[in-house]
């Protein structure tokens, strides 16, 4: 590593390594989505797989993040804010796979309540990827689409209330704990999105002084 390296680090490489953590997030998502629209036990095991792989492939981006954040000195952005961002991406990741997981061990029926948190995931992580696209060029347009992913996780958790409301109806109430697990992940994954944006407005907020 030469010494430019560690002075004077490229500023696009902080927001290209954190844009590579947020493909996996979307790959995920995406997955997920087709996940709980899908009709045949093979292509829901297949979809499962890459899940799991994808997965590793975002510990994988998270931790090139963290090596370089360890061998820089100087960063564009706050050191706590990058690390606080890249671990919300990760969580999302982490979430998103588990929720996959549970519905197949679980044995969960996917209901009108999954289909609506995932499809509302789904454009929490547009946003969210698209703010972060922003985030090096436009301050502004990035901070609009962190409030957008806001806006989702908002909309995540009346779906989330009502879905916990109708589980009440249940007869079993061992399947009950155990949808209600796989709702939890979807809330929780809706929740880091949320605390992604939230570091996003505070970036946005520090480069503006």
């Amino acid at each position: 590593m030469s010494w430019k390296d560690i002075f004077v680090p490229t500023q696009q490489v902080f927001y290209g390594l954190l844009c590579d953590q947020m493909t996996v997030a979307e790959e995920i998502t995406a997955l997920l989505e087709r996940y709980v629209l899908a009709d045949d036990a093979a292509e829901r095991s297949a979809i499962a797989e890459r899940a799991s792989d994808c997965e590793h492939e975002g510990d994988r981006r998270r931790l090139a993040l963290m090596e370089k954040l360890q061998g820089t000195f100087v960063t564009p952005i706050d050191r706590e804010d990058l690390n606080d961002l890249s671990r919300a991406i990760d969580d999302i990741v982490d979430y998103n796979e588990n929720t996959i997981k549970e519905i197949a061990i679980y044995e969960i029926r996917i209901d009108d309540p999954i289909r609506d948190m995932v499809a509302t995931m789904r454009q929490a992580v547009d946003h969210l990827a698209t703010a972060i696209q922003l985030l090096s060029r436009d301050l502004k347009a990035a901070n609009q689409s962190a409030l957008k992913t806001k806006s989702m996780e908002n909309k995540m958790e009346g779906i989330y209330r009502h879905a916990i409301a109708d589980l009440t109806h249940e007869p079993d109430i061992h399947y009950l704990i155990k949808a209600r697990e796989v709702y939890r992940h979807l809330s929780n994954a809706a929740d880091r999105a949320d605390g992604a944006a939230n570091v996003i407005n505070s970036i946005v907020v520090k480069q503006n002084h």
